[in-house]
């Protein structure tokens, strides 16, 4: 499967070769004949490149919804993948052909502006210090904490902070769909250091989670601050 951050120049690349190969072949056996050479087409390889491309380009769209979670993009591409297909195997219109490869691109740029905004608005991480976190968890709404440790570490002699909730981070990006009621809840990220942490966030950022901080230092700073903790602390 492919990987939706490393792919986002794929559906834009595809949707240009799926025009190139509709419009740009038309184009070049035009000026062919108006020079006086004829240009034999194989249809059902050109129709076959047009539907590849498109094809490509819809699924690469679908699967970026991983990345920025914006429907959108899809909705778009895939009536559009519809109406193309049914251009070159169902009954050719021209008018079905162009409204195919419209929403096609519509469908392109909104999943590029959907990406943009995913990745614009993650660049700082939002920390919170043992201390701030410490008093927050004293008032009445409190904010969820997501410890990505492994579950060894988490029942370890660091302990975890009171009410924490162990979800390990070599795990998050396969079960983060556990956590989706929290997408709308201030969530605090804790482990170790911090490292995992951070990282934890970027990923929940890309999932759609927005309120989202991390605890600086992680229980190392927790621990050394002598803040309240289930488990056992180090002698």
């Amino acid at each position: 499967m492919m990987n939706p951050r490393k792919a986002t120049w794929l559906p834009g690349m595809a949707t240009v070769l799926a025009i190139l190969a509709c419009y740009g072949t038309t184009l070049i056996v035009g000026l062919l004949s108006l020079l006086g050479i004829a240009l034999a087409v194989d249809e059902r390889a050109w129709a076959g490149a047009i539907s590849l491309f498109a094809a490509l380009s819809a699924i690469a769209i679908a699967v970026s919804y991983r990345r920025h979670r914006s429907i959108w993009p899809t909705l778009a591409a895939l009536p559009g993948l519809a109406l193309i297909l049914w251009a070159m195997y169902g009954s050719y219109s021209r008018l079905i052909e162009l409204a195919g490869f419209v929403l096609l691109i519509a469908a392109t740029l909104l999943d590029w502006r959907a990406g943009a905004r995913s990745s614009a608005t993650m660049d700082d991480i939002l920390w919170i210090e043992a201390r701030e976190l410490r008093d927050s968890l004293a008032r009445d709404r409190k904010p969820a904490v997501l410890d990505v440790r492994g579950a060894d570490e988490f029942a370890g002699p660091l302990g975890h902070i009171v009410a924490a909730q162990n979800l390990p981070f070599n795990e998050l990006a396969s079960r983060v769909h556990e956590i989706d009621a929290l997408k709308e809840e201030p969530i605090v990220l804790v482990c170790r250091t911090d490292k995992r942490s951070a990282a934890a966030a970027s990923l929940l950022h890309q999932a759609g989670f927005r309120h989202l901080r991390v605890l600086r230092g992680g229980m190392e700073r927790w621990n050394h601050e002598s803040h309240p903790i289930e488990g056992v602390r180090p002698r």
